[in-house]
Order: C-alpha cells, then structure tokens, then sequence
C-alpha cells in the first residue's frame, strides 16, 4: 500500500516560506524541521513568485460560498418580486382613485355615505 497524502494547510506553507524569507531559517532548514521535501518548498516559492500560490478553499468553504451565490440569487429573486407587488399595489390605488372621481351609478353609494 501507498503512503496516505498529507494535507499541508495554506497557513501552515505560508508561515514555513515567511521564515525562508526573513532569513530565520534556510530552505534545506525547513525541510528537515518541517518534514517536507525540499521540491515541494522551492515549488511552493516558484508559485509565489508567479502569484499562483492561492489559498485552496476547503470542501466546506466551497460549499459555504455555493450556498452564499444560491441565497443572494434567491434574495435577488424577492426583490424583484417585492418591487413587482409594488407597482401592483400603486397602480390597483390608482385605478381606485380613477373611480372615484367621476359620480357614476355604479359608485354613487360611497358617496352618498358622506352627505348628510
């Protein structure tokens, strides 16, 4: 059987190449402390000198962020619908008020309520 891989942290690579940098230790240093190979420190800065060197979002990450994209689009979604009811509303009052203000028989009790 294969050796199991192990999961290095973007944390954990950073601190080991900002200690290269500053000087506080050499990269063959770091990779006997550390236990990484050497390869691995020499092609962690070549990425970093190429700005490649993202921090990879873990799993729960990724799910956290897909889950955050579906929820803005479903509040988008409402607010568009909210706005929608708006202009419903306003524009039902409006007919409303467009009813009102011609006396015809099909109006004319609301406004005998208010003569006396």
């Amino acid at each position: 059987m294969g050796q199991s891989r192990r999961k290095i942290s973007p944390e954990f690579r950073n601190r080991i190449l900002n200690e290269i940098d500053t000087g506080q230790i050499s990269t063959s240093q770091a990779a006997r402390h550390y236990q990484v190979s050497r390869s691995l420190i020499e092609y962690w800065k070549k990425r970093r000198r190429e700005g490649k060197l993202a921090d990879q979002s873990t799993a729960r990450e990724r799910q956290l962020e897909r889950e955050n994209r579906e929820l803005k689009a479903k509040v988008g979604e409402l607010i568009m619908q909210m706005e929608h009811i708006k202009k419903l509303q306003h524009w039902v009052r409006q007919s409303k008020n467009a009813d009102t203000l011609v006396i015809t028989a099909e109006n004319l009790d609301q406004f005998r309520k208010g003569a006396k």
